[in-house]
């Protein structure tokens, strides 16, 4: 059983956020991007998981999944 990967693209998204942030928002971008990573690993997901998951393909379908929801 693979992430879901709208779940996936949310946490994607978050760590985009924060590592576009501005210095003052990087606690919020952060805490965003730890609730994401808590809603996987509460899915019974690993960490492991999420780096296994991360490919070319997935980061294409992210950048395509982006631009049609407008992200």
């Amino acid at each position: 059983m693979k992430i879901p990967k709208d779940l996936m693209f949310e946490y994607l998204l978050s760590l985009e956020n924060y590592s576009e942030s501005h210095p003052t928002l990087k606690d919020i971008t952060m805490k965003e991007a730890l609730d994401v990573q808590k809603k996987i690993i509460d899915l019974g997901f690993t960490d492991k998981d999420i780096v296994e998951m991360k490919s070319k393909e997935l980061l294409l379908e992210y950048k395509l999944w982006r631009k049609e929801t407008g992200q």
